[in-house]
């Protein structure tokens, strides 16, 4: 799942999102931070947010814009505990490398 999100990350769409994060799915999860344009993973247990996906497929198939967040959101398939802006932020910056493509 690192090398995923690694290759999904956008640091042009996570300007000004800083943020500690961790990413859970029934039977697995993934810390990460995004500042300063840049992520890097850790073992974090305080993370600001944390955004609780059914499976790993529903990460993935979100990252990759196969579904909608803010859809997805609404259906229960993607929760938080708080900080919606952030999940947004966080889903957008997952989004696909558009720095592969400059």
């Amino acid at each position: 799942m690192r090398s995923f999100i690694e290759s999904q990350f956008c640091s042009k769409k996570s300007k000004g999102l800083d943020a500690r994060v961790r990413i859970e799915w029934n039977d697995g999860q993934i810390c990460f931070q995004i500042q300063d344009e840049q992520i890097s993973f850790a073992d974090d247990a305080n993370p600001e947010l944390i955004i609780y996906f059914k499976d790993q497929d529903d990460v993935k198939s979100l990252i990759l814009g196969e579904k909608d967040p803010m859809q997805a959101f609404m259906a229960g398939s993607l929760r938080a505990n708080g900080h919606l802006i952030w999940v947004f932020q966080t889903m957008a910056a997952l989004s696909g490398n558009a720095d592969k493509a400059a």
